[in-house]
């Protein structure tokens, strides 16, 4: 692993074994995991690779598992906290276990389903017969005489009790008085009605019915009796129904309780084995012999070798190679430690490094905790932060699950903690505990909020401001020398070239800014112009140019001007000229981002001044309800809480014990904590992504993906081999 900036170089494996070892092949590459395949058949245009009876019975229990999980409501891709210890070295052995859960569950299930579809229709035939009973027995109408005899036509339902009247008139009309009607109106606006007429006219009163939305009753069959006896009778059988529904639910999650975790056991087990199958379409068979081809990092032939030979014996030829196509087809595999992961997801969510960029993600692991600690500086929220990082790692160490949203915190856990332990440091040097400044001394005084009177400091936001402008000329000049180191490595001397005159261009206009003037350009060409040689930090509140901090340089302003910004930019023109239009729109890019990339950096300042202001409204506006007060405390030296501090009072700037009112710190950390917590990551991640990445990085590389088995309900139990060490292995 070391201390590599570049990708880890890549070589081509070819594993030949017995047809027979097959298998063993594959568990071989999923315990090595990092091989990925070479699809050597597809170029070749090779046959397909039929399946076996036990990986067809395999593909099929895997279906009727994920349908069980479906009725059970099982998230198969949230893991458990214990993981059941399975030995599947043999597809028979796994296939002998799933099918014990399937026959032990999967009859009852569908039984139970089977039951609650019955029931569920029952339920509804019988509330429907209810509502029909409800409405017809204020007018004691007997379903049965609903319908159609040999001389009249009967119908009951609802209506518009507004659109009543015109029902009468109409059937009036069209039977010529020869019609029947009860009604009762309801308090909801509507009537409930029984019509009769002869059965002759019963299309055309049809037609008026639903002109008028008329809603005719459906009556269910058996519905016989006084509308009294059938309302009560389907109220019983709907309350009997439902028991027998609730008393088979209450079955099925039992059974969800008792089965689920051997289930999802069950799905990874046959899911893994589908993965293993997909892996088989990469093997090249022949009548003695299975062969494979793949990607793996350089430096790990010994490890890939020893499990092979674990796994297969001496049934075994390894040869390492590494053809003319690998700068130009091999993937790009990172290899930073765990602990830098969620910090190299970061990294390629921008892009894939190419196999001639440089891998950023050991620098932007201290780079973006460090910028983000100096925006969302304070000690109390970045020690929540902290908190809910550690949590988060230690859930995902224990292999608990927090869900699709929550499960970015454990994926990024390592990055929270940094995040948390930088913000706490910042929140020491500028003196904020949960939005207040009246806790902790600031470590840094220039940036005490309060001056030695108590009265507002108002150089804290030119010096914050100064601050973060030297932040990111230190950031994008160290992004300039990765370009540099990154183009003589690849021997592109030209690009090495313009890229080291663009650092002298920047030394020189940052030291312009600093050490002479940032407001006036005209004393930059001042021939009698001093120039101060800028030093980061040590000049944050002494102001620029003769500062008595920043030694004096013995040369003019002009001629400094001249030297360190006029040549390097006339001679990065001329290399830029030899590439063309591309070289001459890189310049183009190179002088702007120059300063605006350089001003950008001022979002450091304008964040944290919106966060130190948000947390303070709070704390300001709210009621206390409870000052909590705090003791001195002093560490080798260093005071950390003072004995007063200065507090705004009914008549000005008074000293009192330290104290965090309560009710403004909770309010305020919970708004604020939130919003400004993501504000603070996204601008973080910007001046990352577009300021530092545009010195030096470009992506574009291709993914490395290796053949890997993630496990989250189950784990391989360890085993010894016993087998022949004898191979061939060859390194061409």
């Amino acid at each position: 692993m070391g201390l590599q900036m570049s990708p880890t170089k890549m070589v081509v494996a070819k594993i030949i074994s017995h047809k027979d070892k097959d298998r063993q092949m594959t568990l071989a590459l999923e315990e090595f995991g990092l091989f990925e395949f070479i699809d050597v058949r597809k170029r070749s245009n090779l046959a397909t690779v039929e399946k076996t009876r036990d990986e067809s019975t395999a593909i099929a229990a895997l279906e009727r598992i994920e349908r069980l999980a479906s009725t059970f409501d099982i998230e198969l891709d949230r893991g458990i906290s214990k993981r059941a210890s399975i030995d599947d070295s043999t597809l028979s052995s796994s296939i002998e276990y799933v099918s014990d859960v399937i026959r032990s569950v999967e009859p009852e299930v569908l039984e139970i389903d089977k039951d609650l579809v019955s029931l569920q229709m029952d339920l509804e035939r019988y509330m429907n017969i209810r509502d029909v009973a409800q409405y017809l027995e204020p007018l004691g109408l007997d379903p049965g005489y609903i319908g159609t005899t040999e001389y009249t036509y009967t119908t009951a339902g609802v209506i518009k009790t507004s659109k009543f009247s015109e029902l009468e008139w109409s059937l009036k009309e069209v039977t010529e008085d020869s019609f029947a009607v009860s009604s009762i109106d309801l308090k909801r606006g509507v009537t409930v009605a029984t019509i009769s007429v002869p059965v002759a006219l019963q299309s055309a009163v049809g037609r008026i019915l639903t002109a008028l939305g008329f809603e005719s009753f459906s009556i269910p069959d058996g519905s016989e009796g006084s509308p009294e006896v059938i309302l009560s009778d389907a109220i019983s059988r709907i309350s009997e129904i439902k028991k027998r529904i609730a008393d088979l639910q209450q079955r099925k999650d039992d059974l969800r309780k008792e089965w689920r975790t051997k289930i999802a056991v069950a799905w990874e087990l046959m899911d893994i084995e589908r993965r293993r199958l997909d892996a088989r379409r990469f093997y090249v068979y022949t009548e003695e012999s299975v062969k494979t081809w793949g990607w793996i990092p350089k430096g790990k032939e010994e490890r890939l070798e020893s499990i092979l030979k674990k796994h297969i014996g001496s049934a075994l030829v390894l040869n390492i190679e590494e053809p003319d196509f690998t700068e130009t087809e091999s993937p790009t595999y990172l290899d930073n430690p765990d602990f830098m992961k969620p910090t190299q997801k970061v990294v390629e969510s921008f892009g894939t490094p190419s196999k001639h960029d440089l891998d950023p993600t050991k620098l932007m692991w201290i780079s973006f905790p460090l910028i983000f600690g100096l925006v969302f500086a304070d000690v109390g929220q970045g020690f929540l932060i902290l908190l809910i990082g550690i949590a988060a790692w230690r859930s995902k160490k224990k292999g608990d699950d927090w869900g699709s949203m929550l499960g970015y915190l454990q994926a990024g856990a390592e990055g929270l903690i940094m995040m948390g332990i930088f913000a706490m440091i910042g929140g020491f040097l500028f003196g904020s505990f949960f939005g207040a400044e009246t806790v902790i001394e600031p470590l840094w005084p220039i940036f005490a909020h309060l001056d030695e009177h108590g009265h507002p400091n108002p150089y804290r936001a030119v010096h914050m401001l100064k601050l973060s402008i030297e932040i990111g000329a230190i950031q994008i000049g160290l992004g300039i020398l990765l370009s540099i180191y990154n183009h003589v490595k690849h021997h592109e001397m030209r690009k090495a070239g313009i890229s080291a005159f663009y650092l002298w261009l920047y030394v020189g206009f940052v030291n312009l800014l600093f050490g002479v003037s940032y407001n006036s350009i005209e004393k930059w060409f001042d021939p009698a112009g001093a120039v101060n040689m800028w030093l980061p930090f040590v000049g944050i509140g002494y102001g620029s140019g003769n500062n008595g901090v920043y030694p004096l340089l013995p040369v003019g302003a002009q001629t400094f001007t001249i030297f360190m910004l006029i040549i390097p930019l006339v001679i990065m023109a001329m290399l830029s000229f030899v590439g063309g239009m591309d070289g001459m729109v890189h310049l183009l890019e190179s002088v702007l981002g120059m300063i605006s990339h350089t001003v950008s950096y001022a979002r450091i300042f304008a964040l944290n001044t919106v966060h130190v202001i948000l947390s303070g409204v709070f704390i300001t506006l709210l009621p206390p309800i409870l000052n909590i007060p705090f003791p001195h405390i002093e560490i080798l030296g260093v005071e950390i809480i003072p004995e007063l501090v200065w507090h705004e009072g009914a008549h000005g700037p008074e000293q009192v014990q330290p104290f965090l009112p309560l009710l403004g710190a909770v309010v305020g950390t919970l708004i604020v904590g939130i919003l400004e917590g993501l504000l603070a990551f996204m601008h973080t991640l910007r001046l990352h992504f577009v300021e530092w990445f545009s010195k030096f990085y470009h992506a574009g590389g291709v993914p490395f993906e290796p053949f890997r088995i993630e496990r989250i309900h189950t784990m391989a139990p360890s085993k010894d081999f016993d087998l022949p060490t004898q191979s061939g292995y060859a390194v061409n």
